[in-house]
């Protein structure tokens, strides 16, 4: 593993990474840090693996009288980005034209609290953490998937004091609670059900942090799960049994997420809260290909043509 490398910087709170077609990383920008950045909050970014600092505007999710607070980002089987957003507090879904749609917004005709981060798994179904609002004193965060074959949302788990990252594996859904520090794992029993909660891992506190906590994850191709710790600085890596096998330093305090990218699949992209930051890591393996990632898809991927239209920012 190389040390982690700048990959695209002044990006105003950035987090959700994920692998674009043809060599791009996305990121989103949740809210504005710093008005002299040409990032805002609300903006979907991008940038290619090929001119690392030279980074776009893809679009931004505020609308309708509505400031977006986009947190992660994933591709579907239809070729469409989705995306969390806590301000609309929806899964907005991007289609291949552009055009931007709310696509889940509610449980049992209640409207969701403002969701964070999502997957998909191999059937389309999609898994995400719904935590906004929530706290250690306020615990009204929950665990939700989604069938869209029956157009059935389940209510994975409820009571939780900030759900945040989400991750799939071999029969198994993983979620972070930020405010207890505690990652858990379930089992995958359904399209876009899971049951039986247990303990993974617990990550260590920071005292002196404000908040502290798993954030955003991702598995490599060996089974290690990398969890960035919000407030520590690094990126834990557990192997399959959850014991910790290494850290890695991200210069700044908030690392917020990560993903797996590149030619071949094997470049980690951590993004940083605190320092606005994207760093890149040659990890030295390959990373867990996500399912309808475009590097998977052979040919061109439907949102390729999306890439052609970013904005450069200054």
């Amino acid at each position: 593993m190389t040390p982690p490398a700048a990959f695209a910087s002044r990006l105003c709170a950035p987090e959700g990474p994920v692998a674009g077609p043809d060599g791009w990383i996305l990121n989103v920008c949740s809210f504005t840090r710093d008005e002299a950045w040409p990032t805002r909050g609300g903006d979907i970014c991008a940038t290619h693996v090929g001119t690392p600092g030279s980074t776009a505007r893809l679009l931004n999710t505020s609308g309708g009288g509505v400031d977006g607070i986009p947190a992660a980002l994933a591709f579907g089987p239809d070729g469409a980005l989705y995306v969390t957003d806590e301000g609309h507090r929806a899964i907005l879904r991007v289609g291949t034209d552009g055009r931007r749609s709310c696509w889940v917004h509610s449980f049992e005709g209640e409207p969701l609290n403002g969701p964070n981060d999502l997957c998909f798994d191999a059937d389309g179904g999609c898994f995400f953490t719904d935590p906004w609002g929530s706290s250690l004193e306020n615990p009204i965060g929950g665990v939700y998937g989604y069938d869209p074959v029956t157009d059935e949302l389940h209510r994975i788990d409820t009571g939780m004091a900030f759900p945040n990252g989400i991750a799939l594996r071999g029969g198994h859904l993983y979620v972070a609670e930020t405010l207890r520090s505690c990652v858990w794992v379930y089992d995958v029993v359904a399209t876009g059900a899971a049951v039986d909660r247990r303990l993974f891992c617990r990550q260590p506190p920071v005292p002196e942090a404000p908040v502290s906590g798993p954030d955003g994850m991702a598995f490599d191709s060996e089974g290690n799960l990398l969890v960035t710790h919000f407030g520590s600085g690094h990126v834990y890596v557990y192997d399959a049994g959850g014991a910790e096998v290494d850290r890695i330093p991200c210069g700044g305090t908030s690392p917020t997420n990560v993903c797996f990218g590149g030619a071949d699949h094997d470049m980690l992209f951590i993004t940083v809260d605190d320092t606005g930051e994207m760093l890149a890591v040659d990890w030295g393996v390959r990373g867990q290909v996500l399912h309808f990632c475009p590097t998977a898809v052979s040919g061109t991927h439907p949102f390729a043509a999306m890439m052609t239209v970013t904005e450069p920012l200054g």
